[in-house]
């Protein structure tokens, strides 16, 4: 069982899938990858605040914890899905590699200069080290091999946190170069992050929220009829208005609960891009935090995208 599941409280996590949201529509619409891998980061440090207010005492430091957030979350199907991705892989053998910026203040890098062989060795260690800790996994799998792997691997991407959250203002002038290289590396980042968040949320890419004509009995239940799936009851925050002829939900996170089905399918990640086909330019999907007997989920759902509409919920 996720340990969301077990929440009584969405606390952080509702923030956590608001980034989340914030990252996917800013990678559609062609923001540049610092600011989605940004949206993303923003979206895991939310999670590590969450599972910090939890698990209290286990862990020290910020990036202890972020670690020890990453390593027991993912659980043994994402621990397996994890380290035997094409995104890990491409995160791990990304050339250059990633360098500590910190490590290079430290050092009085200045940007108008080149940066030595040796700082640039000391600043990429972190990288090194991620390197070697995969080489050693590739031949020799083992939990205590394993689990070095992953927590080096959230090291370095509390590497790539930081130095993308210190942007390019240094005391000597703008680091453009720097600016050059974290667009760069966010390309092969925000894989790896996508990969990450969907298995500390347990998987919202096989669970869909249908509360209008997808349903069982309803004119549109075709689209869905030949998946094999799991139909539940569940509850989720906000309206449903009718535009057209057709219902259109719009998300509030503290509005009130709206009855709705969760349908969960080992199939819909191989479907989604018809399923969005169908559903067409009036909708988008997004994530959102669902309720059932068992606890707390996190499903995708199509809300409006009528902005007049929100406007007129909002208000």
């Amino acid at each position: 069982m996720n340990w969301i599941t077990t929440l009584k409280s969405l606390g952080h996590i509702t923030e956590a899938i608001i980034h989340f949201n914030n990252g996917i529509e800013s990678f559609k619409t062609g923001k540049s990858t610092v600011e989605v891998s940004r949206s993303f980061s923003d979206a895991l440090n939310k999670i590590q605040t969450e599972w910090g207010n939890c698990e209290s005492g286990q862990a020290v430091g910020e990036v202890n914890l972020f670690q020890t957030m990453i390593l027991k979350g993912l659980g043994a199907e994402g621990r397996i899905d994890f380290l035997q991705s094409a995104e890990l892989r491409n995160f791990v053998f990304f050339e250059p590699q990633i360098m500590d910026h910190s490590t290079l203040r430290r050092h009085q890098y200045r940007p108008d200069q080149g940066i030595e062989q040796e700082l640039e060795k000391k600043a990429s260690k972190k990288h090194l080290k991620v390197v070697n800790a995969y080489k050693k996994y590739s031949s020799q799998q083992n939990d205590e091999v394993e689990e070095s792997l992953i927590e080096k691997v959230a090291e370095l991407l509390y590497v790539v946190r930081s130095n993308i959250a210190h942007g390019e203002k240094t005391p000597y002038g703008p680091d453009l170069k720097k600016k050059e290289r974290d667009e760069e590396v966010c390309k092969v980042v925000i894989p790896l992050q996508r990969l990450l968040l969907n298995i500390l949320f347990d998987y919202p890419e096989r669970k869909l929220v249908v509360y209008g004509t997808l349903a069982r009995g309803k004119v549109n239940h075709s689209i869905l009829s030949d998946i094999q799936g799991r139909w539940e009851d569940c509850e989720v925050k906000g309206r449903v208005d009718e535009i057209d002829g057709l219902p259109f939900f719009y998300w509030q996170p503290s509005g009130p609960f709206l009855k709705a089905q969760l349908f969960t399918s080992s199939i819909l990640p191989s479907r989604w891009k018809q399923i969005d086909e169908f559903e067409g330019s009036d909708y988008r999907r997004i994530l959102i935090p669902v309720a059932r007997n068992d606890g707390i989920n996190i499903a995708n759902i199509y809300v409006t995208d009528h902005h007049s509409e929100v406007n007129k919920w909002q208000h």
